[in-house]
């Protein structure tokens, strides 16, 4: 193999070619693949595939690792090479090489680019090791990723990570819910993040106490807001009222300001509600409850979306406004006057 590779650097440096370069690359590539190499042969042939790899055109190189990806023998050297490599060449090595070992993958895990470590978090049957490196940063994307990856486990760990980053991501959190080997009491507290549809397929796979998880739902949607907070909303909406300021519009602007505690009050004040009861009927009803509100303050079917955009800025919208959730909204605007989506809302917040 020593001397093979001497012939093959001297015959690529006299080739002026590309379509030349690219088939000894080629023949090199086959050659290797053609049996296992031997201990001493395999570093040698890794060098030299590395050294072909970065003469020859794109298209001829991925080609290249195509093959040594296939491979049970590639040399390891020049399969690591390339996990490294752009990003179109390494995925292919990354997803699939059995040659890429876990010291291989924690690197990729600990220095490799996003791309990398996403087209990582994919790759089957990961191992707690890798994944647990994968997860500690808290990036959505990778999280994601992973609990896409059905076949990777995942620790407890880990787990507690996605559930934390999962309560400003929702398709991570819909990712995680589709999992079969969460446990109950995860799956619990995941269900507190997930709108009602999501719920009940929990419930069902996981055999889940409905009146538990609800009931949990209701505490957090209680416990959210600082007395402080407020304490200080209700004054300023006594004095809004107090000035004739108090409105839909009122509501509004408050919640485009960040001051979500504002919101609440006045929306409940709006409605005949309870700021306890709105807040729960908020978490019990999501989408429909919002629209609910948005209807009973006498706001414009134009303003749902950054009322449904703002709540979910707060985590307290669990559901994208897309499909279902248009839906739903739609719904609401269409079948609902004022006086009636009021009465809903108290109806959804009598848990309190």
């Amino acid at each position: 193999m020593v001397s093979n590779s001497a012939q093959a650097i001297a015959q690529l440096a006299q080739l002026r070619d590309p379509s030349k370069r690219g088939q000894l690359a080629m023949g090199v590539t086959e050659m290797c693949l053609a049996q296992q190499l031997s201990p001493t042969a395999e570093p040698v042939a890794g060098e030299l595939l590395i050294t072909l790899s970065s003469a020859i055109d794109a298209p001829t190189k991925l080609a290249m690792v195509e093959k040594l990806a296939s491979s049970e023998w590639a040399p390891h050297s020049a399969i690591r090479h390339f996990a490294f490599d752009e990003i179109d060449v390494a995925c292919i090595v990354i997803r699939k090489s059995p040659r890429l070992t876990q010291h291989d993958m924690i690197s990729l895990a600990e220095t490799g680019s996003v791309d990398h470590r996403r087209h990582l978090a994919s790759r089957p049957n990961l191992g707690p090791a890798i994944t647990d490196v994968l997860a500690k940063p808290g990036e959505a994307i990778i999280l994601r990723a992973l609990a896409n990856n059905c076949t990777a486990q995942i620790s407890d760990s880990a787990l507690d990570i996605c559930l934390s980053v999962a309560k400003e991501h929702m398709k991570l959190r819909e990712a995680l819910a589709r999992r079969h080997d969460l446990s109950a009491e995860y799956a619990t507290q995941l269900c507190i993040m997930l709108p009602e549809n999501w719920r009940e397929d929990l419930y069902r796979r996981f055999g889940l106490d409905k009146n538990y998880v609800e009931g949990l739902a209701v505490k957090a949607a209680l416990s959210a807001t600082p007395a402080g907070a407020d304490s200080e909303a209700a004054l300023a909406v006594d004095a809004a009222e107090k000035s004739g300021a108090l409105s839909g519009n009122y509501a509004l602007t408050a919640l485009r300001a960040g001051k979500a505690a504002v919101f609440d009050h006045a929306v409940a004040r709006l409605c005949g509600l309870t700021p306890a009861q709105w807040r729960v009927a908020l978490a019990m009803g999501g989408v429909r409850a919002a629209a609910m509100a948005c209807q009973a303050c006498g706001l414009e079917r134009t303003d749902y979306p950054t009322i449904h955009r703002a709540l979910q800025r707060g985590g307290r919208m669990h559901q994208q406004l897309e499909g279902d959730a248009m839906n739903a909204a739609a719904n609401v605007f269409r079948m609902y006057g004022s006086d009636k989506a009021a009465n809903v809302l108290r109806q959804l917040g009598s848990r309190s």
